[in-house]
């Protein structure tokens, strides 16, 4: 049994608009993370982390069935090989250019993934130097004589109830 060209055509055709559909999703609901960050809503951060994290596993089996078609039609792996699939499968380039957006989409999300990440990171060393503060500690350096981040944040018990 050999498999046609019109059919892995297909095939990659579906993949690649599913992975674009999937990555325009993502990306408004990174951009939704963004604001929500920005509250102080723990449950709305809950949630949203949920959604993202769907997409991510959607994506993700996506990105695993492209590698297996590559590697089932020997082509091997990596992204030398999706290349010379999307090549074979297609020579008019249509394929090719629509991997090429999904890059640049993959690209944005990100982007803002990292922004998003760097707000979280901020608002975990404001939290930080709060509990500091709260349990009588000095500021903890930048970083510690061994190279961590935070140092030593004075630990203490606050109370008991």
């Amino acid at each position: 049994m050999s498999v046609q060209r019109s059919e892995v055509h297909g095939h990659l055709q579906r993949v690649l608009a599913e992975e674009g559909r999937l990555l325009a999703e993502l990306e408004g609901v990174l951009r939704q993370e963004t604001s929500v960050l920005r509250g102080d809503d723990a449950d709305a951060i809950a949630r949203i982390g949920d959604r993202r994290h769907r997409y991510i596993d959607s994506l993700s089996k996506l990105d695993a069935e492209r590698s297996a078609s590559c590697r089932m039609l020997s082509f091997g792996t990596g992204r030398a090989a999706l290349d010379q699939m999307l090549a074979w499968a297609d020579p008019s380039g249509a394929l090719g250019a629509r991997w090429s957006a999904n890059l640049q989409l993959a690209r944005r999300c990100k982007a803002i993934n990292d922004q998003n990440g760097a707000i979280v990171s901020a608002q975990l060393g404001r939290v930080q130097r709060l509990l500091a503060r709260l349990r009588g500690a000095s500021a903890p350096p930048v970083y510690s004589a061994r190279g961590a981040r935070y140092g030593n944040l004075g630990l203490r018990d606050l109370g008991c109830a």
